[in-house]
């Protein structure tokens, strides 16, 4: 390939900067990229408002199909390490045009998680601000405030995501480890000044006579809060043991978060009162407001710092997909431009930045856009279900059919049985939160959802037309 050169700037693809990242770095990343906090704040009061104290139920049974999801990762990343992760294996192992397809849905997916992190960045700085004091009550509640102080949030995290892989970890460990010393810190108050609102019971984890159209629904929505653990899989180049620490890194990261999950969403509830849970825009903060109320402000500052690098790392997941899919000509080249002192992709970085900060200009000045992309974007959670789903998909082929010994596992012929049984078990788990979303959709996105979420897959016949083009590109360890 023809290289150019801008200053220090490469328009050729190359290889990613290797043997950086340590597992010590990766399970920081795929604990941040899920940001338990932020996904606490943002999430666990709707989930209150449709399955009452089981919310804490429908979590952990969303979170049965992302374990196992998560353990086919690991064996996906001894045999087949790649940045570009789930559209690489499913390229790899079902073929070009499947690839070309998850490729367009892991796009979906991850882009449009980025957006609706963005806002809550911008609300929750003024927010923070405004506990401080430092801002008026109409900074804080005016929108333009918010959209321009979430626009400034995608500049600044631009910057570790351009600086490199490292610097993105650094950055990433700092922010998590003031997010869980101020939420261990509201833990610790919680469990010392007991207030009992609602009696702890076990029925809270699991009970068979609820209402399960309520639990459905609550599942749906807390598809949202376990997913993020993945970015090790994308981080596989960029590795010190490519084919041992990425997959075992994202299972400890989403373990992590469901203890944290399992220790923290009880407490409220039990401290809490539902009505005020359910109908919170913050449940953490009205928590913390019963806890400590002179410095409930603090978690305010957890809930920013867990978004901030939730922001950034999603970002960093979709930055190294296109990175690969450019790799192997599925986009364009651009897309996969390194800079030549940082290896970082900085073009799809920067292309990725600028449309995200378009995106939510025109939401701000035109309601008819702010209409359709809240729409869009309520629905993330979907794609990314699919995407974990096709995932699964990926590995009952390789599993049942084309399993082959490579990698640190033996070289005798084996069957893993387990994995077999697990990828059956993960398909058939995520593919009931997809069509079960998709079919409650005009009651929890909007009556268009439907017709929107076909217009989309139209589109994948674009990639699909272009799966003819890949030349699939192993990353040589």
């Amino acid at each position: 390939m023809v290289r150019k050169t801008i200053h220090s700037i490469h328009t050729n693809i190359s290889d990613l900067k290797r043997n950086v990242l340590h597992i010590l770095d990766l399970i920081p990343l795929s604990t941040s990229s899920v940001a338990p906090t932020f996904s606490i704040a943002a999430a666990y009061g709707v989930v209150v408002s449709l399955a009452g104290p089981q919310a804490i139920m429908s979590t952990f049974l969303t979170a049965i199909p992302f374990i196992l999801v998560a353990l086919i990762f690991r064996q996906f990343n001894i045999h087949y390490p790649n940045a570009g992760a789930s559209y690489h294996w499913s390229t790899k192992i079902i073929g070009k045009k499947f690839g070309a397809f998850q490729a367009w849905v892991v796009t979906l997916a991850y882009f449009f998680s980025i957006p609706p992190i963005v806002i809550p960045a911008g609300e929750y700085t003024l927010a923070l601000l405004y506990s401080l004091r430092i801002i008026s009550y109409s900074v804080y509640s005016n929108q333009l405030w918010i959209a321009l102080t979430g626009i400034i949030w995608v500049i600044i995290s631009a910057i570790p995501l351009i600086l490199g892989a490292k610097p993105t970890a650094r950055f990433t460990e700092t922010f998590l480890a003031v997010e869980l010393i101020i939420l261990g810190l509201f833990l610790g108050f919680g469990f010392t000044n007991f207030k009992v609102v609602n009696p702890f019971s076990t029925s809270w984890f699991f009970d068979p006579n609820v209402n399960w159209s309520g639990i459905i629904l609550a599942m749906i929505v807390a598809a949202t809060i376990v997913d993020g653990w993945e970015i090790d899989s994308y981080s596989s180049e960029e590795s010190k043991k490519p084919r041992q620490w990425p997959g075992l890194s994202g299972i400890i990261g989403l373990i992590s978060v469901l203890i944290i999950y399992a220790i923290t969403m009880p407490l409220m509830t039990i401290e809490t009162p539902l009505n005020s849970l359910s109908s919170s825009v913050d449940p953490l903060f009205t928590w913390a407001q019963n806890v400590v109320p002179s410095y409930a402000w603090l978690i305010n500052l957890a809930v920013l710092t867990s978004t901030a690098s939730s922001l950034w790392l999603t970002a960093f997941i979709l930055s190294r997909a296109w990175y690969a899919m450019a790799r192997d000509n599925l986009l364009p080249s651009i897309f996969g431009w390194l800079h030549n002192r940082f290896r970082s992709p900085w073009a799809n970085i920067l292309i990725m930045s600028g449309l995200n900060i378009l995106i939510n200009t025109l939401m701000l000045v035109s309601p008819s856009v702010q209409s359709f992309f809240t729409i869009v974007l309520s629905a993330a959670g979907i794609f990314l279900a699919m995407e974990f789903f096709m995932d699964s998909i990926s590995g009952i082929v390789f599993f049942w059919f084309k399993h082959k010994p490579m990698g640190r596992e033996s070289l005798k012929e084996h069957v893993h049985w387990i994995y077999r049984i697990i990828s059956v078990l993960s398909s058939l788990g995520l593919g009931a939160i997809v069509v079960l979303g998709l079919y409650f959709s005009p009651s929890t996105i909007g009556q268009q959802f439907v017709y929107i979420f076909a217009g989309l897959m139209v589109f994948s016949i674009l990639f699909i037309y272009r799966a003819k083009k890949i030349k699939v590109r192993e990353f040589a360890i």
